[in-house]
């Protein structure tokens, strides 16, 4: 997914924009109005604008107005400290799907994304995700098509963390038929070679496979 922070406060931007990437997504940052528009040409370009209402050069959402495609196709988070009823009422009016008072906790932002885009997401490592969504992995905020048993065998995998799945336990519940169990190692290469790290799936001799 992608992300545009307009805030003109540097450190709060840095901050949000750091912690956003940490997350998986890949953010674009901006600090002024004319900044934003003049990078951003068209609704394509991004798929969630994060922003203030007030910027040096402007006022957020009077220039939203003017770009009636953006509003219209671009999911908007307003950040601000001015919380009055207004303000509120006119972040909404022009098509904001939320409005979060500032100061707020990070995490706070990614539980208003999840909800606004029905996100359903499973950290696997600090910078690799699985979408249960879209059945891919995003990694540095890049997604990474599965095939459909590679993301069956990695839903079961993350749904049993932590715990010994027997091969003919995974082999049942990816073909529900019986199978080569050099099938199912190959499939589980190919899964750790997407990941880009050998050792997130551990073999266990005679017992089966575990997913750390």
């Amino acid at each position: 997914m992608k992300i545009a922070v307009l805030e003109d406060e540097k450190n709060l931007n840095d901050a949000l924009t750091i912690y956003l990437e940490s997350e998986g997504y890949e953010v674009k940052s901006f600090y002024s109005l004319k900044e934003f528009f003049s990078s951003i040409k068209n609704y394509q370009d991004i798929d969630l604008i994060i922003g203030d209402v007030l910027l040096p050069d402007g006022n957020f959402l009077q220039e939203l107005k003017k770009y009636p495609h953006l509003a219209q196709n671009v999911k908007v988070i307003i950040i601000s400290a001015k919380t009055d009823i207004e303000n509120i009422k006119k972040a909404f009016n022009i098509g904001a799907e939320d409005f979060i008072k500032k100061p707020f906790d990070y995490e706070e932002i990614i539980l208003r994304i999840n909800k606004i885009f029905h996100l359903k997401k499973q950290k696997i490592t600090d910078n690799i995700y699985y979408d249960f969504n879209s059945k891919a992995l995003i990694k540095n905020g890049k997604n990474i098509l599965l095939t459909k048993k590679e993301s069956k065998l990695l839903e079961v995998f993350l749904k049993n963390r932590g715990q010994i799945l027997s091969a003919d336990y995974l082999i049942n519940a990816i073909w529900e038929e019986p199978v080569p169990k050099n099938t199912l190692t190959v499939l589980i290469k190919r899964i750790r070679e997407k990941i880009g790290k050998k050792d997130i799936i551990i073999s266990k001799r005679d017992l089966g496979y575990i997913l750390f």
